[in-house]
């Protein structure tokens, strides 16, 4: 083989291993993406006000990590709940560090350890009863969904727009328990800013005028 040749071979060596690195570094980027990288929006930070109903579910909860475990005993202790908070916070604090990949603690994030999107909102949280009118603002509103302001709805919410579309009201209790239900379950879900269409939606639908 010439010289030229060689050079040739070697250089285009050198290009496939350097791609190779950037692919395997790239990948390994995106394998140890942690719980802080995530769910940026949803951290608690150390002064937050929402420690203390964490520890309240925590005590009657359960959790994987050693930290949230000794955080749980040590509540139920007498007049313990300062040590408490201070081993929930440190466990929640090792959990943001963690890579969120096959993760065995993405339960104890969500539950004991992250802002979720009713705590991360503001205004009257309507609990009323399927039964009860004040649904219907809510449902005159969706039925008349702005998709440029508050997002794409998703198929649930989607499927009660269209079936608000033929009705009239007065709504009855199938049409505000349904919106009752999604309302239920979204507000447990982990807040993803203020942005995110699933908040802008549980903010707009979900709350009393």
């Amino acid at each position: 083989m010439n010289k030229l040749a060689v050079s040739v071979v070697g250089v285009a060596g050198t290009s496939v291993a350097g791609f190779g690195g950037f692919m395997f570094l790239k990948n390994k980027e995106n394998t140890q993406t942690s719980f802080a990288q995530r769910y940026k929006h949803a951290l608690l930070t150390n002064d937050s006000n929402l420690w203390g109903s964490k520890l309240t579910s925590l005590k009657s909860g359960v959790s994987s990590h050693f930290k949230l475990m000794e955080a749980a005993q040590k509540g139920k202790e007498n007049n313990k709940d300062a040590e408490a908070t201070q081993l929930l916070k440190d466990g929640c604090f090792l959990i943001y560090k963690e890579s969120i990949k096959n993760s065995k603690y993405l339960d104890d994030f969500k539950k004991y350890c992250s802002k979720t999107n009713k705590e991360a909102g503001s205004g009257n949280w309507n609990s009323d009863d399927k039964n009860n009118s004040s649904w219907n603002s809510s449902l005159d509103a969706l039925k008349n969904h702005d998709t440029q302001q508050y997002g794409e709805l998703d198929s649930q919410l989607l499927s009660l727009k269209t079936e608000l579309s033929t009705k009239s009201t007065p709504y009855d209790d199938n049409f505000r328990n349904k919106l009752k239900g999604w309302c239920e379950l979204v507000k447990e879900n982990i807040f993803e800013g203020a942005e995110s269409k699933e908040f802008k939606q549980q903010e707009k639908y979900c709350r009393k005028a």
